[in-house]
């Protein structure tokens, strides 16, 4: 069998929540996206704001799981994206007041894909597609079914 071609990674934002939820679960989907950023076959970018509330969140609510998310900053390989002002133009109309700064981490990453739990709070444009963390599992097992065919 012939080996498959190296691809480059997929570029992923994660919300918060997500971020949250992989770290506090060792099942469902929000955790294995944290795995495939781990080896390698996603590229995640997290938002700066997303950084801070989620060591905002933890600090207040679960002051014991601050150490594993400091160390998942340092093991897998992230990129954290501070949102231009234009980013957070384009983002405007896209999100909530309050979650701009999010999504505009995306449009400015350059991340096909958005990944929240909140769907509610946010519209896919500007060349980003906003998604459940369930979905993106769904459409990567999508993505590997056809390596090697």
């Amino acid at each position: 069998m012939a080996r498959p071609e190296k691809t480059e990674p997929v570029p992923v934002c994660l919300d918060a929540d997500v971020l949250i939820a992989g770290l506090l679960s060792r099942t469902g989907a929000s955790h294995a996206i944290l795995i495939l950023g781990e080896i390698g076959l996603l590229r995640l970018v997290l938002p700066e704001a997303a950084v801070v509330e989620v060591r905002r969140n933890l600090s207040a609510k679960l002051p014991e799981a601050v150490p594993l998310f400091e160390e998942l900053l340092r093991a897998v390989p992230v990129q954290i994206h501070r949102p231009t002002p234009r980013d957070r133009e384009r983002a405007r109309d896209l999100a909530d007041p309050k979650d701009v700064p999010i999504l505009a981490a995306a449009i400015g990453a350059g991340a096909p894909l958005f990944v929240t739990h909140n769907i509610r709070h946010f519209r896919s444009g500007e060349g980003v597609r906003v998604v459940r963390p369930r979905t993106l599992i769904e459409e990567a097992r999508g993505w590997m079914g056809s390596l090697g065919r």
